[in-house]
């Protein structure tokens, strides 16, 4: 006989005489998992309402045949029993799942290595990557055996852990626990057993390692600390002290939630219990319960009526969406359906036969029941009708008598002859405890409909009670009652798509995909269709293309119609609430409509009016503003034209550099250079990515441009790429490599070419021959540079020749001159908004200003310095703003804070490369050990100093490593 394996533990694998079989469809896979998991013979319907719930009878059948076809094919006709109408696994077919089961019985007696042979079974999670659509019933089952198998997995792992305890085992206890945590790593007492197992091995720094992961997650995933006995059992292990065993509590996330929670609406329930309050005192009332599809207008009446109706009696009925209404089909439904409503027509019952004998026109099937009625009175239609309305309401009114809630869902597709008898009800029982509630989707509502409300608001008792879309707090607590999602921004996403509407929301969570499921995609599609006049069909393709915010001119250039057609097209979508106008934007009700719209599209029309919105968006006011230009460039990528796309990625770029958005410019830049590589490209990037403090990348770009523009002979351009290289070298402290890239041959010839730029390289070499020591070289190039730049009126250069005019003075030792002039340089930058400089030049003047002893006011300059550094993302100043930070705090006394701050100057110099400042910060670092009296300590930074510093050239890190050395050594 041949061996049939079937493993479910992880992703389903199948062996027969142990060579693997080709894996089944989903509906044969999740077959045989359910008659493994269950053992028992399973009633065949019952696999087929579980598994194919969504098709007609013999489509059903006709599929599981297949399956079982396949089944046979692929692993053999002997794998299963076929009976009486069960289904069953052949008896002698092996599953992973009864072994891991099985070993159940053996925690009390059985070995360590029995247990772990059993627990070695769980590859992963129960049929790992199994998905079944358009099977909820299943979908929910599967969910609760995966967590009831996992707990066994945990409940084994666990017992090894206890009998390695008491073996002192630790290595092995080390081993079970980490498989543990991989599956559940939310489990408090498993995290304490492997810090416990950890300090047994003398594994000290993995224990305080592995406490801080627990805090973290627990903190991440469920906002809590570590359980006080955890913290103290922790601490007694480092310390070493024995405690008394405590058994903690596992706390984790619940997972099997209802299907469809209640959230919010309290309000609501409120005011449906008001209005119930004043009913029972004897004044019919009538609630009108609107809202959008999905908005939970049936699921409040029910709650309200589980929680608020005791002893009242309801009635409840529905109208049926159908081509052409039933007359008084909401009232056919409520008699002929079991309840309060058919009893009072059943014999016996207390209503007077004239009024039974008039019912019986309604419900013929009266004449089965009450054989001896007599026969109704030949009237004309309109006394005909006249009876029946008071016969219907005598049938009421006998059940009004202590109070009675009658609920209509769906008014909207009610008939007119149902409408007029409510009209008729509410005004015959007006003085009797009766309460009509009524619910409805306000744009599909009737002519006849509308009129009967605007009836009972007329007489004052109407109560309308139209159902907001959920806040986003609402929504996320919504998602948390289906069970805490794993991923955020995906849930972040579903609340976004949803806009607020729970039955949007709630199959968005059962996809889990991101992706609408089929069922809802195709009612929203159902809906569109019905409630979308095909005159506003293209204004509609338009606005999904182009998504919320959209104004009234793009979506018209985009829809390609006239001003009036689009204006009609959107007050349908507006009536229809698909659209809602705000700030002179347009925006969907619900993104999720938008969504499905657009994916509805054919792939040439969506390219084509992806093209169109980008030409319409070209066209506007501000086509690169930060707002539009994503959607321009996206839309041109979707449209196919990436030499669009890449170009108007680069306007974008350009433009929010001129702006000092740096991230933004950068996004764009790559865009535009993964689309088509151009050496502007690479400039711009480069560009983009040097105030954030990517070196590394923008040299590697700059360099690029470089090549690129000298291969098109574009001397300005590869100047300027020069320039930028030649300021991140200077900006690292590395003169010589600044002056390679000055005496590329494009500077050489600039100087002819652009005089700006002449300038601009001069201040560059003066920053090379003052970092080289050469003061009086450095003072000439600033003079010319300055001469040029009056000459020819370049102000924007005044804050660049001000700033490193500073830096030479304070080179030289002349603080209060080098104060001045980093003033001028801060006020020129904030006059040309130039934030780069602004907050270079505040950086160096709390520098200086603290090296003059004045504390306060250096706290001022580096706060506002940190602050611009922070907006603008200036991460190449955050080696010195946190360095200038430090030195402060270090003045101040402050020492913890000063650590803090060297901590980020040093990680922050290390991304530039920039040996000099790195050497500084760890002398500073010294000084702050020296203050603690931690001698050691500061020779350790020093000699870091030194050995970092090596060869370098600055004067000031120089002296100041010499000098510290001295205080060291003095000290010895």
């Amino acid at each position: 006989m041949q061996t049939v394996v079937l493993k479910f533990l992880g992703t389903p694998q199948f062996e027969r005489d142990g060579v693997p079989m080709p894996l089944l469809r989903a509906k044969g896979v999740a077959l045989l998992l359910y008659l493994a998991v269950l053992r028992d013979a399973q009633p065949r319907e019952q696999v087929l309402d579980l598994l194919w719930p969504e098709s007609l009878p013999q489509a059903a059948r006709k599929n599981m045949r297949n399956t079982l076809w396949a089944i046979g094919e692929a692993l053999g006709n002997d794998v299963l029993e076929q009976a009486s109408g069960t289904l069953r696994l052949a008896s002698n077919i092996r599953v992973d799942i009864h072994g891991l089961e099985d070993a159940l019985l053996l925690l009390e007696s059985g070995s360590v290595s029995a247990l772990e042979v059993a627990a070695a079974a769980y590859r992963g999670p129960l049929a790992a990557g199994l998905v079944i659509h358009e099977a909820p019933d299943f979908e929910l089952w599967l969910q609760t055996e995966r967590e009831r198998i996992q707990a066994v997995y945990l409940r084994l792992l666990e017992r090894i852990m206890a009998l390695d305890r008491a073996a002192r085992a630790w290595q092995s206890m080390i081993v079970q626990a980490q498989r543990a945590l991989s599956v559940e790593p939310l489990h408090e007492p498993i995290h304490l057993s492997l810090i416990e197992a950890y300090v047994r091995t003398h594994q000290r720094s993995q224990a305080i390692q592995q406490y801080t992961a627990l805090t973290n997650i627990l903190k991440r995933e469920l906002d809590v600390e570590p359980l006080p006995e955890t913290t103290a059992r922790y601490q007694a292990l480092l310390a070493d002290i024995s405690l008394p065993a405590v058994e903690l509590p596992v706390r984790l996330p619940r997972r099997v939630k209802p299907t469809m929670p209640f959230i919010g609406r309290q309000a609501e329930l409120a005011l449906l219990n008001d209005e119930w309050t004043r009913a029972a005192q004897g004044e019919a009332r009538v609630v009108a319960i609107t809202g959008d599809l999905g908005m939970g207008k049936t699921q409040l009446w029910q709650t309200w009526v589980d929680t608020h109706t005791a002893n009242t009696v309801v009635l409840t009925t529905h109208a049926l969406e159908t081509a052409q209404p039933v007359p008084f089909g909401p009232i056919l439904a409520l008699f002929r359906q079991p309840g309060p409503a058919q009893s009072v027509i059943s014999p016996p019952s207390p209503l007077a036969t004239i009024w039974l004998a008039e019912l019986a026109r309604l419900l013929p099937e009266l004449g089965l029941v009450w054989p001896k009625l007599p026969a109704p009175l030949t009237l004309s239609p309109t006394e005909e009708r006249a009876r029946l309305l008071q016969a219907l309401t005598e049938a009421l009114r006998l059940l009004a008598a202590s109070g009675v809630v009658l609920i209509v869902d769906d008014l909207h597709w009610a008939d007119p002859s149902t409408l007029d008898w409510l009209m008729y009800l509410v005004d015959q029982l007006r003085d009797a405890p009766l309460l009509v509630i009524g619910t409805y989707r306000p744009q599909d509502a009737s002519e006849c409909l509308v009129a009967t409300t605007i009836g009972w608001q007329r007489q004052g008792r109407l109560r309308h009670l139209p159902l907001a879309h959920l806040t986003a707090d609402e929504a996320g607590k919504l998602l948390t009652a289906l069970g805490p999602p794993d991923d955020l921004d995906l849930a972040a996403t579903w609340v976004r798509q949803s806009g607020g509407n729970p039955y949007f929301l709630i199959e968005l969570q059962r996809a889990a995909s991101g992706d609408a499921p089929y069922d809802l995609a195709a009612l929203v599609q159902a809906r569109i269709q019905a409630t979308v006049p095909a005159q506003a069909m293209q204004v509609l393709q338009a606005a999904a293309i182009l998504g919320d915010g959209a104004t009234f001119s793009v979506l018209q250039a985009t829809s390609g119609r006239s001003e009036e057609e689009t204006l009609d097209a959107l007050d349908a979508l507006y009536a229809g609430a698909v659209l809602v106008a705000e700030d002179s934007t347009y925006h969907f009700m619900h993104p999720l409509v938008a969504t499905i719209v657009r994916t509805g599209l054919s792939p040439v029309r969506r390219a084509f009016l992806h093209r169109r919105a980008a030409e319409a968006l070209q066209s506007s006011q501000a086509p690169y503003a930060e707002q539009v230009a994503g959607q321009l460039i996206e839309h041109y990528a979707a449209a196919g034209d990436v030499g669009h796309a890449a170009y108007a990625a680069e306007q974008a770029a350009w433009h929010a550099l001129q702006l000092r958005a740096f991230v933004e410019a950068a996004s764009y830049a790559r865009w535009a250079l993964e689309w088509q590589a151009t050496p502007r490209r690479h400039f711009l990037l480069g560009e983009a990515l040097l105030p954030s403090g990517s070196a590394g990348e923008a040299q590697v770009q700059l360099a690029a441009a470089v090549h690129g523009f000298e291969q098109v002979g574009d001397v300005i351009g590869a100047t300027r790429a020069c320039l930028s290289l030649a300021m991140i070298a200077i900006g690292a402290s590395q003169p010589d490599v600044a002056r390679s890239w000055l005496a590329c041959p494009s500077v050489r010839q600039v100087e002819v070419l652009d005089v700006g730029l002449c300038a601009q390289a001069l201040l560059s070499a003066a920053s090379v021959e003052r970092q080289s020591e050469a003061y009086d070289a450095a003072a000439v190039l600033i003079e010319r540079a300055g001469q040029l730049a009056r000459e020819h009126q370049f102000t924007g250069l005044d804050q660049q020749i001000a700033f490193e005019r500073g830096n030479l003075l304070a080179n030289r030792g002349n603080l209060q001159a080098a104060i001045g002039a980093f003033t001028e340089a801060l006020y020129l930058g904030e006059a040309s908004i130039n934030p780069v400089y602004a907050a270079m030049a505040r950086n160096n003047l709390a520098y200086h200003t603290l090296l003059i002893g004045d504390v306060a006011q250096a706290q001022r300059y580096i706060d506002s310095a940190v602050e611009l550094t922070e907006r603008y993302a200036l991460g190449f100043l955050w080696q010195y703003v946190s360095s200038t930070t430090g030195e402060i705090a270090l003045a101040r006394g402050e020492l913890d804070s000063a650590d803090a701050a060297f901590e980020r100057a040093f990680a922050a110099a290390e991304m530039w490369n920039n040996r000099v400042h790195m050497a500084n910060v760890r002398v500073n670092q010294a000084l702050v050990a020296q203050a603690r009296n931690n001698w050691s300590r500061a020779r350790e930074f020093l000699e870091d100093a030194r050995t970092v510093f090596g060869d370098a050239i600055d004067p000031i890190v120089r002296d100041k490593i010499g000098q510290v050395s001295t205080e060291l050594d003095q000290h010895v």
